[in-house]
């Protein structure tokens, strides 16, 4: 066993969102010592907010960013008694670094288990960072083939509209984590190889963390810390199952798999998945571009009045995720499905 056995290093999880990033969570939370806390959605509503919020070893500074961090949603499995969770924050997050470590190692402090993470997928956006806050921590970067994922994008209410949308975004976030590979915290685990081999997988991944593989961590009768809570996360509780690769054969048009393919060109292969679908006609790639253009639009419309508190108010974020929460709401009828 790794020196690293004993440690208490930090494990993060990023990725697209529906690349597998919650059935991993929930995998390593069946381990007696992990508990990877759920989306702290820190990046979003605190880090790229910082100038707004100051140098938090300024008490007064410190007590807003907490106040205002502490009334989202998200963080209410992480704090379920509000008063002491400020108290510990106030008393410990005089960084942005300190005040993201204290929220998630309470999480797992509260589970009873020695090694802490947080797993938010668009922190693919804080990985560098990440890498340079914490040395010894283990970045896993999952990664799902790109037609499989906006094909399950294309079901969640807070999915875009357009494939070659949701392709972007596949690529963005992906690239982002990708500029982490050179760092030795940096671990590369394919959706498709933990669903195919998912034993030898998580012994490969325990391996890396310095951690004994548990064969409960596969069994979904076993709790994994905390429950979905909402539909599209349900899956992520089941058995591990190959059932849903390449399930975008069946779900995806013809011409939507290659405005896919076409969206993310040779990245594609770059990240290890084969071009399958013919090769985009002038008019699919116009057609997928002006939907694009058109679906951006309306959905800069919808989010007009999340949008205006973040630029008028930036420090206002329960406001803010009341707006968005509000417009997923609204669209979640139209989306039924959670695969």
């Amino acid at each position: 066993m790794p020196e690293v056995a004993e440690s208490a290093a930090p494990i993060f999880i990023v990725g697209v969102g529906r690349s597998g990033t919650t059935l991993l969570r929930n995998i390593l939370n069946r381990h007696p010592r992990i508990a990877i806390s759920d989306e702290t959605h820190f990046h979003h509503y605190v880090y790229s907010r910082r100038r707004a919020f100051g140098d938090l070893s300024d008490a007064q500074n410190r007590r807003r960013a907490v106040d205002e961090y502490l009334q989202i949603e998200y963080l209410r499995v992480f704090a379920p008694d509000r008063t002491a969770m400020r108290a510990r924050l106030l008393r410990e997050a005089t960084s942005y670094r300190a005040l993201f470590t204290a929220v998630a190692k309470n999480y797992s402090e509260l589970q009873g288990k020695q090694r802490w993470g947080e797993k938010t997928p668009n922190h693919t956006l804080l990985a560098e960072t990440l890498c340079e806050w914490y040395p010894g921590a283990t970045l896993i970067h999952m990664v799902r083939d790109p037609r499989d994922v906006v094909a399950s994008l294309q079901r969640m209410p807070w999915g875009a509209d357009s494939v070659v949308r949701n392709a972007w975004a596949w690529l963005r976030a992906n690239l982002a984590a990708r500029r982490c590979c050179d760092h030795p915290q940096y671990l590369l685990v394919r959706y498709e190889t933990l669903v195919g081999e998912p034993e030898r997988e998580v012994a490969r991944i325990c391996e890396r963390l310095g951690e004994e593989y548990s064969p409960s961590m596969l069994d979904a009768t076993e709790p994994a810390v905390s429950r979905p809570h909402v539909p599209w996360m349900e899956r992520a509780s089941e058995a591990v199952t190959s059932g849903r690769l390449e399930r975008w054969r069946e779900e995806l048009t013809a011409e939507e798999a290659s405005q896919i393919e076409w969206a993310v060109g040779d990245h594609l292969e770059a990240f290890g998945y084969q071009h399958a679908a013919a090769p985009a006609s002038f008019a699919a790639i116009a057609g997928g571009l002006g939907f694009a253009a058109w679906d951006g639009f309306r959905t800069r419309l919808e989010q007009l009045p999340s949008t205006w508190y973040r630029l008028t108010q930036p420090t206002r974020l329960a406001k803010e995720e009341y707006w968005i929460r509000r417009r997923i709401t609204k669209r979640q009828s139209r989306f039924p499905g959670t695969g």
